[in-house]
């Protein structure tokens, strides 16, 4: 990395150069501070560069969400064609989107010997723009390259293990997903509860709501503890988590929205 060999350098000149005025302390305290100087004016300067390609990723992707906004507007006011060709359209308009969002992503590459974070960061958002494009076998390939420190990867890779058959589902929940509260949490819980009940093992389902229950009170965890304590399995639905849900393509929405969804993690 190249960022900790710069610094390492300075550090080490400066030390040297200190020790042989001012004594040894001296140079050992000086060269760590001026390690630590150059690490942060690095940083610094990798932020901006990083800042600038992540807004004109923004800038892209709200542009494209306009023009989708605005072909939805037009078609209400003066439809043609049929509503399933219009969706057609919006899907293919989205699709467009998150291809140029894949390209763009190249921009990060010459910046992955600076900081070796950066590229599992990448990864991660590559991962997702891959699954909204419903590339399943791209986004499993990046799967072991990302960081799922956040809900929505982290209920992609749950998704990813129950169509594949993963035995390891129960494990990786059990460790990954427990720790988050409120609104993740809720989220994460009600996902593994309902990949469960499909797997015939209710009882483990409503273990998951037990214990998210007790640091959330969101209403569709309640409502769906509700329905699994008083045995209405048929009655559990995720589907008052609207599109954060419907994006883990698990389940269609029963009436489809006038306008398109946005699935732009």
């Amino acid at each position: 990395m190249y960022s900790m060999i710069i610094s390492l350098v300075v550090g080490a000149a400066i030390g040297a150069l200190t020790s042989r005025d001012l004594g040894v302390t001296w140079g050992i305290v000086c060269g760590i501070g001026a390690f630590l100087i150059s690490q942060l004016v690095i940083m610094l300067i990798l932020r901006k560069k990083l800042n600038r390609i992540q807004l004109g990723m923004q800038q892209t992707m709200q542009a494209a969400q306009a023009r989708i906004a605005r072909q939805v507007q037009n078609f209400q006011q003066r439809p043609v064609g049929s509503p399933k060709m219009m969706q057609q359209k919006l899907e293919s308009m989205q699709n467009d989107a998150l291809h140029e969002a894949l390209r763009m992503t190249t921009a990060f590459d010459p910046f992955y010997r600076w900081n070796w974070m950066l590229a599992k960061q990448i990864n991660t958002m590559k991962m997702q723009l891959y699954f909204q494009l419903k590339d399943f076998a791209a986004a499993d390939k990046l799967m072991p390259k990302c960081l799922l420190f956040d809900a929505r990867s982290l209920a992609i890779k749950l998704v990813r293990m129950y169509k594949k058959e993963d035995p390891k589902l129960d494990t990786f929940y059990r460790k990954k997903c427990r720790r988050f509260k409120g609104e993740d949490g809720a989220f994460l819980s009600c996902v593994y509860a309902w990949i469960k009940l499909k797997q015939n093992d209710a009882a483990k389902a409503l273990a998951a709501l037990v214990e998210a229950k007790k640091n959330s009170d969101n209403a569709v965890l309640l409502a769906n503890y509700d329905n699994l304590v008083n045995g209405r399995n048929k009655h559990f639905s995720n589907a008052g988590f609207g599109d954060n849900w419907y994006a883990l393509y698990m389940e269609e929405p029963k009436v489809r929205p006038q306008k398109v969804q946005q699935r732009m993690y």
